[in-house]
């Protein structure tokens, strides 16, 4: 559907990495040089090349799943939201 959904970039990487550790657009933004709107643009495209997704424990999640990440590199907070959401998910029979 679109074209950036065909790749895993280097900026996208980075982001993603970020993201599993805590840090919010704003902070992205300053530790990769962006602006503010185009580290949201950039993460909205990383969400699209991660499936149809739309927060950032979703897209951790897939991260996870596709390989791109791994848990040692999972903020705790992050980490604890995904168990949450996994039990969540078995709980009422998502999965």
């Amino acid at each position: 559907m679109y074209k950036h959904r065909a790749t895993m970039t280097d900026r996208r990487y980075k982001i993603l990495k970020l993201i599993a550790k805590g840090y919010n657009n704003k902070q992205i933004a300053r530790k990769l040089g962006l602006t503010l709107s185009n580290t949201a643009f950039q993460k909205w495209r990383l969400y699209c090349f991660l499936g149809d997704i739309h927060t950032v424990i979703d897209a951790v999640y897939m991260g996870l799943q596709k390989g791109y990440l791994e848990e040692v590199e999972l903020s705790e907070a992050i980490r604890e939201e995904i168990y949450e959401s996994e039990n969540a998910k078995q709980m009422y029979g998502y999965t």
